[in-house]
């Protein structure tokens, strides 16, 4: 704060707005100078050298005017200088005309008065000081002159009351000057750190995994960010109307301005079949009613609370899983020698070949489990999703003996980058299928398995659909599908799908289960496009302005 009153004259921003004023009023006045010396409107100017000296300070004066409104409208580097040397020549010239035109008497003293205010306002207050003396000696000697030839004796008091006002103009408008300058030093300080606060908010606001928007009394949606335009289905910027994009959202808006209380449950966007919870706020401040909406994605919500559960378990289970391991391997082991035995029955021999069998499973199920707690990083890349869909559908086949018509690719022929890890990526799908294989087919139904890729909230993702032709996965477990050790297979160990959706997470690509028409079950993978994150499409009234 101690640099602010350091500070005793403009700055050179100010003196140049200052100084255009200033010219127009110098051209005014040394115009009017003129008119009068050259035009007799005045009493006649008694002394022939008066009447000379009158129109040279007039023509000199005007000339002056020129001067310096050229000088100060060109680029230049010190204005202060130019204010100094302009508000000096005004000095000697106002002197001048003061004792051509009738000197003290005359009243032409309050020029000088409001020059030396001119002077406090933008220039240090010991230059100001000086043109008070300046002024103060210019009207001492008009005062004597003018006694000397035979004037009142009241003229030194008039003298005096016109140095002492110089003075204290000067000292004043000085101080007013630097206070003036404090305030407005502040008042851009204030407005940096507000401007510099209002862009952290707006880019808070827009990388918000929120959808935040504000809608007016009429339901017009006046701001929004990122995630509130995907949310809802990212609709046109020439539609701001809140009862068009989202008739469900104004349903619970208008419930909760009459009840005045916001409901827990979630609300299904149908553009986006996205579920959000809403929860609105009264704007203050704002003409007219206006409304602050939040849209919690319930979706990234179930995902945290997931990801802190699967952490926990992963830990648990990779201690059981160690423990397990050596009596297992010492079991397997053991049953191995055993069935070597050449004397040993058939009957025994199918106990053991039981046992290999099971000790196998359980090996897998360990491995399995394992896997929780290693949890590899992804390594991103970017990949032409189509070009490796069709390999991975290609060696699938062959792996597994099937046909082309078992395992169908619905994909663009064009190239489409994304980013991900192919190879942890290909291990998730490759159990997707095998899970829909398994779980898709009957004794009379050989399933199909078809590989759809579609661009999806804009182009700004590709969504990858797993989609079988069996009967589906019934509602009342569609909750549980991801939970680990959960199963429908007699065989299975519940941790297919749940290393698929850790895998995806790695990838922040989430696999989530859709319903869709005319089809089983539909297991979907949302890929992130190169470059699409950079340079997302602009959204309608984007950025919050302050309520």
């Amino acid at each position: 704060m101690s640099d602010l009153f350091q500070k005793t004259a403009a700055d050179s921003d100010l003196t140049r707005r200052s100084l255009n004023y200033l010219a127009a009023f110098r051209l005014a006045l040394s115009a009017v100078v003129v008119a009068v010396a050259f035009g007799g409107f005045s009493d006649p100017i008694a002394a022939e050298y008066k009447l000379f000296l009158s129109r040279a300070a007039g023509l000199t004066y005007v000339g002056a005017a020129l001067a310096f409104a050229f000088f100060q409208w060109r680029p230049i580097h010190d204005y202060q200088e130019l204010a100094k040397f302009s508000l000096a020549t005004d000095i000697v010239l106002l002197l001048l005309v003061l004792h051509c035109f009738g000197g003290l008497a005359s009243g032409l003293a309050i020029l000088l008065i409001f020059v030396v205010g001119i002077a406090g306002l933008l220039l240090p207050l010991i230059t100001a000081l000086f043109f008070a003396s300046l002024i103060s000696l210019g009207i001492l000697l008009e005062a004597w002159l003018a006694m000397t030839a035979g004037s009142s004796e009241s003229l030194a008091l008039q003298a005096g009351i016109y140095g002492i006002a110089t003075f204290v103009t000067a000292l004043g408008c000085s101080l007013l000057g630097r206070w003036g300058r404090e305030y407005q030093l502040l008042a851009e300080r204030r407005r940096n750190d507000l401007v510099g606060l209002e862009q952290v908010n707006d880019l808070i606001i827009r990388r918000m995994r929120s959808g935040v928007l504000v809608v007016d009394a009429e339901l017009k949606i006046r701001q929004m960010n990122e995630s509130a335009w995907y949310l809802l289905g990212s609709p046109p910027v020439s539609e701001d109307r809140l009862n068009v994009i989202a008739p469900a959202l104004v349903e619970r808006l208008n419930l909760w301005r009459r009840t005045g209380r916001a409901e827990d449950e979630g609300l299904l966007l149908k553009s986006t079949q996205a579920a959000v919870v809403p929860q609105f706020v009264r704007l203050p401040g704002v003409v007219g009613e206006a409304t602050l909406i939040f849209l919690e994605d319930t979706s990234v919500v179930s995902r945290r609370a997931r990801d802190l559960a699967q952490a926990s378990l992963a830990r648990l289970s990779a201690s059981i899983a160690h423990e397990i391991r050596n009596p297992l391997g010492a079991l397997s082991h053991a049953a191995q020698l055993l069935g070597e035995s050449p004397d040993l029955p058939k009957q025994d021999q199918r106990l053991i070949r039981i046992i290999h069998d099971h000790t196998v499973r359980m090996n897998d199920i360990v491995e399995n489990v394992l896997k929780l707690s290693r949890r590899e990083r992804a390594s991103i890349e970017q990949v032409n999703i189509s070009d490796w869909l069709r390999t991975l559908a290609e060696e699938f086949r062959g792996q597994h003996r099937l046909p082309e018509s078992r395992i169908r690719v619905e994909a663009p022929k064009s190239e489409i980058q994304v980013l991900m890890d192919p190879t942890q990526l290909q291990q998730a799908v490759s159990n997707l299928m095998e899970n829909a294989l398994r779980h898709a087919g009957s004794d009379t139904h050989q399933p199909t398995v078809t590989l759809r890729l579609s661009p999806i909230r804009g182009h700004r993702e590709m969504a990858l659909d797993i989609i079988d032709d069996g009967p589906g996965i019934p509602l009342e477990k569609r909750s549980q599908i991801f939970e680990p050790f959960f199963t429908t297979h007699k065989q299975g160990s519940g941790l297919g799908l749940f290393l698929a959706r850790q895998m995806c997470d790695a990838n922040a690509a989430p696999l989530e289960y859709v319903q869709i028409p005319n089809a089983g079950a539909c297991f979907r993978i949302l890929l992130r496009r190169a470059g699409r994150d950079d340079a997302a499409p602009a959204t309608p009234h984007a950025k919050l302005a302050d309520a």
